[in-house]
């Protein structure tokens, strides 16, 4: 009987590759605000992972193009120049605890699905209100903020069929222009962008015809958003691998200066998805490693909270918390990510693979400490076979409504097969404090720990070598600091 094999490791701890890239955004409801008084506190994880990026998405901060009492403007006909025919209590209450952890904000503009997908009647007063919503945001109009949101989005998976956006392209684009004019208007250095599409690879109006539509008219575009899933690979290297080609057709179309906005990703973005805990963690871990080196500029996972929906009134899988609260594996991989990301410089580090045995290292800007992120996941055999037609092809029921999809995904890598390690041998070498004495703490995310402490030791030198069982599926954080001699 053959056991599985060790995986070697090497960490150069006094060899930068360059910066950390701070590819740790997220979505969700961090903690109690008007109209969703049912979720729990969870900032201090999210503190905890020190999360970079949070995007409004879909749930208070939505403006409707329709009346709707729920929506930041709630009555078309009033008057958009008068603070009071705003309602921002909920948004403001998120803007305040996200700003408060330190995050910067993508705010999304786009009609609250799946109730209203109409385009605006009225582009002008579209355009001023958006222009209030903004100035209430960054100069404090209407008793607002200063400088809260820096990232302006349009769009919300406007290809996603008439789920989202039942109007034509042609529309579609005017709103984008108002929106834009709007953002620009209040200040030129704010970032604006769009449009969230759903199907990256798939080629048509809200992608060519999107950018042909700014091209065209001059304007802006400082950054092109999109989204993924693994729901139908479970393959953590496919957000590199999409990203590469919605980099090329953004190049292609003369946006080369624009940045990419990984708006969502996930393993799943299925309502009715099954997985284990344990194995969806590794896949977050993994993922994050990978995106490192990808076209990626920006990463928001989707979802860092319970996946309580109030829009579709039910809990989406995708959520990473318990409803009360508690953690699970996959908290754990979330933190465990966000402390790698916040290190200053990326080290040099080998013995990982692209199939799911991923591992990265970095070192904090004042060379505190050391951290060594590792992932061992298996893409499931299911997913290493080729399919016919490199299309997914599912139905989306939203009520009575069917809406029949097609979604262009990239071949499943066949050779992708895990390489089954059951453990790891870390080699950590020049150690940024010399020789002294040191501090290594192991911290687990799998079947049986949420991200706990696993152990920790002391020893003395320039160098480490650190052996540790790591059977899939299972994610491990290895920090090392110093010790006062």
């Amino acid at each position: 009987m053959t056991s599985n094999p060790i995986a070697k490791l090497s960490v150069d701890a006094g060899r930068s590759t360059g910066d950390m890239r701070k590819l740790h955004g997220t979505s969700g409801i961090p903690a109690p605000a008007p109209g969703t008084e049912s979720v729990p506190d969870i900032r201090d994880v999210w503190k905890d992972a020190q999360v970079t990026l949070v995007r409004s998405y879909d749930w208070v901060s939505r403006l409707d193009t329709v009346d709707n009492p729920k929506s930041l403007f709630p009555d078309w006909s009033a008057d958009p120049s008068d603070p009071a025919s705003y309602n921002f209590a909920a948004t403001d209450t998120w803007v305040r605890q996200t700003r408060s952890l330190g995050a910067d904000i993508l705010f999304t503009i786009a009609s609250e699905i799946p109730f209203n997908k109409k385009p605006v009647a009225d582009l002008e007063k579209y355009e001023q209100v958006v222009e209030h919503i903004v100035r209430h945001y960054v100069c404090g109009w209407g008793d607002g903020f200063e400088k809260a949101v820096r990232h302006w989005e349009f769009g919300d998976q406007p290809d996603f069929g008439t789920l989202h956006f039942s109007g034509t392209p042609d529309q579609f684009y005017q709103m984008y222009a108002a929106a834009a004019r709007a953002v620009k208007r209040v200040d030129k250095d704010m970032k604006v962008g769009g449009p969230c599409v759903a199907f990256p690879l798939n080629e048509g109006p809200f992608r060519e015809g999107f950018l042909d539509f700014i091209k065209d008219h001059s304007l802006p575009l400082d950054f092109l958003s999109w989204m993924w899933y693994g729901d139908n690979s479970r393959d953590p290297l496919d957000f590199r691998t999409v990203a590469a080609e919605v980099r090329a057709v953004a190049d292609k179309h003369g946006f080369s200066d624009a940045e990419l906005l990984l708006s969502y990703w996930s393993m799943t973005g299925i309502p009715t998805a099954k997985f284990e805990d344990a194995d969806n963690a590794a896949f977050i871990a993994a993922g994050a490693v990978y995106m490192q080196d990808s076209d990626v500029d920006k990463a928001i996972f989707f979802r860092a909270d319970t996946g309580a929906d109030f829009h579709y009134n039910f809990t989406d899988p995708a959520g990473i918390f318990e409803a009360d609260g508690s953690q699970n594996a996959r908290t754990g991989a979330f933190r465990f990510v966000g402390r790698t990301l916040a290190t200053a410089d990326r080290l040099a580090a080998t013995g990982g693979d692209e199939n799911g045995f991923a591992v990265l290292a970095g070192r904090t800007a004042n060379s505190d400490a050391v951290r060594i992120l590792i992932s061992n996941y298996a893409i499931p055999e299911e997913y290493l076979k080729a399919r016919d037609r490199d299309v997914f092809k599912f139905q989306v029921p939203i009520g009575t409504h069917k809406e029949d999809m097609s979604l262009n995904v990239p071949p499943r890598r066949v050779d992708a097969k895990s390489a089954a390690y059951s453990g790891y041998e870390l080699e950590v070498s020049d150690l940024p404090w010399g020789d002294g004495p040191y501090q290594v703490a192991r911290y687990r995310a799998d079947r049986n720990h949420h991200g706990e402490l696993l152990g920790s030791e002391q020893g003395e030198g320039a160098s480490v070598t650190i052996q540790g069982e790591l059977p899939g599926s299972a994610v491990e954080l290895v920090e090392i600091t110093p010790l006062q001699s």
